[in-house]
C-alpha cells in the first residue's frame, strides 16, 4: 500500500498516510482541522522481477530491469526481439 505525504496549509503539520490508490486524498489536518494537500515525492518505486518459467539468462535479459529502458529506448517492453524474448 503506498505512503503518501500530507500538509496542512494553516498549521504547516506535515505527516504522512498509509492509503490504497483507490481511496480518496486526505481533506481535512488531523491537527486543527483545516484544508491539507497531498504533496508530490519522488518514492522509492517499485521492482518487478521475474520469475519461475520467465526467468531467463541474465546474458539475454532485457536491459529495462536494469536502465529502465529497453535495448531500443523504449520505457516498456517491446513486441519485438531481444525486447520481447
Amino acid at each position: 500500500m503506498p505512503t503518501y505525504e500530507y500538509e496542512c496549509t494553516a498549521c504547516g503539520l506535515q505527516f504522512e498516510k498509509q492509503q490504497s490508490m483507490k481511496d480518496e486524498p486526505l481533506r481535512i489536518c488531523p491537527e486543527c482541522g483545516a484544508p491539507v494537500q497531498r504533496r508530490i515525492s519522488g518514492g522509492t518505486g517499485f521492482i518487478f522481477k521475474s520469475s519461475g518459467a520467465a526467468r531467463r539468462d541474465s546474458s539475454k535479459t532485457c536491459s529495462l530491469e536494469t536502465t529502465g529502458k529497453t535495448c531500443c529506448g523504449a520505457d516498456r517492453r517491446c513486441a519485438d526481439a531481444p525486447c520481447g524474448e
